[in-house]
């Protein structure tokens, strides 16, 4: 390991400047899941472990890829630094510790809208049973319906792959620093445990069941306590290994047992070759070879995918127009590895224009977004702020704004916080925000005083 840092510089430096950022917020005891430092923190580790070049196919970056990934990473963190410095000139407040709803809200309400949002994504429970015969995980081979981009289980991708809004939905209200209710917080509890076994169950995919983890541990960290660094090293471990099982189900170590010996270096290497191709893909894309036709301009239309899917038009756009779907096919180095950084996807939309303009607008957008959380009356901002963090998290590999899932979920986010905002619920908000009971007065409320 060592050996391999020495021979390529470009990772240690990276990892270098990622550790002195981590130092940095522990000492100052900021949030790790702010805009800036989250997606600063992700681009240097990831790049920084795809530049040692375990395989061949991660070839140096040429200048203009260099170009593009830094120039991209500037803009959004000036973006984010604008906002920071607009909301403080304006006398914005500071995030809390721990969020909660300035105002009144119906959290009995939001519990049972919220399983609307369990309706649709026990849609697509439905649908794979119907076509697997059971739940994927307990199907007699449940690689079959894990490998290859055209069975039929995928016809329900849009409801199974919404587990994560469920989560995020029942989670914020599990948390009695802004749910005073206490059977609704319980109850939310399980429907959270329930949602996330029965995602998993249902298709034990490592993303859609990696996005549940992962709204859970960003609304936990708003609502319940800060990270350290420790406990994110632990997530980091506990990811590996989910890596490796979920890829031994799906049969990507062949028969052999992945303890076996002989693939010790495969179990090492897969998931490295997850992260590094979405770096070699992006070189390869800007850097094509001469005998290979460049992607056309899809003139911004093919940005609004994610709302075009969703009404069924998006599909036949990209297959008249000759565009790439969301396999990337034109840029794809090693079959089967066709993931790619969303800056691809902001130049073939956009143009050069939209390699520095997208990431300045969405540091601005995620940034404001931050810390309007300070001051929500209900918890929308909260879920639409946890839904941006998992984009930048997984900018490596999808363009957030172009799955039709998330626009499904901001969807849900808004209606059932919408219709359960400005009502009183059988409880008032926490006495503490809402001003109504005195504080002298908790004796003779203790179950509306209990989140105290």
């Amino acid at each position: 390991m060592m050996e391999a840092l020495f021979a390529h510089p470009e990772s240690s430096v990276m990892f270098t400047l990622a550790l002195v950022a981590l130092v940095l917020v522990s000492i100052f005891k900021e949030d790790f899941f702010r805009p800036s430092t989250l997606y600063f923190l992700v681009q240097m580790v990831m790049l920084g472990v795809s530049y040692l070049q375990f395989l061949p196919m991660m070839s140096d970056f040429n200048y203009s890829t260099w170009l593009v990934w830094g120039g991209g990473m500037f803009c959004f963190l000036v973006g984010c630094y604008v906002t920071d410095f607009a909301w403080k000139s304006s006398g914005g407040p500071p995030l809390q510790k721990k969020l909660e709803v300035h105002g009144e809200y119906n959290w009995v309400c939001h519990f049972f809208l919220s399983f609307s949002a369990f309706a649709y994504f026990f849609v697509g429970v439905l649908g794979v049973i119907s076509v697997a015969g059971n739940l994927v995980l307990l199907t007699d081979n449940p690689s079959q319906w894990l490998t290859g981009k055209d069975n039929d289980v995928l016809k329900y991708a849009d409801f199974f792959t919404s587990g994560a809004m469920v989560v995020g939905l029942f989670a914020v209200a599990s948390f009695k620093s802004m749910n005073p209710v206490r059977w609704v917080r319980y109850a939310s509890r399980c429907m959270v445990v329930f949602t996330i076994l029965l995602s998993f169950a249902t298709y034990p995919s490592r993303g859609i069941n990696m996005l549940c983890l992962g709204m859970f541990m960003i609304l936990f960290n708003y609502l319940r306590g800060r990270f350290s660094w420790r406990s994110l090293a632990v997530v980091t471990v506990f990811v590996c290994i989910f890596f490796v099982a979920v890829a031994s189900l799906k049969g990507q170590y062949g028969n052999s047992d992945v303890t076996d010996s002989k693939i010790a270096k495969e179990v090492a290497l897969l998931p490295y070759k997850y992260v590094a191709n979405n770096y070699w893909n992006l070189d390869y894309a800007f850097n094509r070879y001469s005998d290979i036709p460049e992607h056309d301009w899809t003139y911004g239309i093919d940005a609004f995918f994610g709302v075009t899917h969703l009404l069924h038009i998006g599909d036949g756009l990209q297959t008249n127009f000759g565009w790439d779907t969301p396999f990337n096919e034109s840029v794809v180095k090693y079959t089967g590895l066709n993931t790619i950084p969303y800056l691809w996807d902001a130049y073939k939309d956009f143009g050069l224009p939209g390699i520095f303009l997208l990431p300045f607008f969405f540091g601005v957008l995620f940034t404001f977004c931050y810390h309007r959380m300070a001051v929500a009356k209900n918890p929308f901002m909260l879920l639409l702020t946890a839904t941006f963090m998992m984009w930048i998290i997984l900018w490596n590999f999808t363009t957030g704004y172009k799955q039709s899932m998330y626009w499904v979920w901001m969807s849900f986010f808004f209606f059932v916080c919408t219709v359960s905002s400005g009502k009183r619920s059988i409880l008032p908000a926490d006495p503490a925000v809402v001003g109504e009971i005195p504080e002298q007065d908790c004796g003779d409320h203790e179950i509306a005083c209990e989140c105290k």
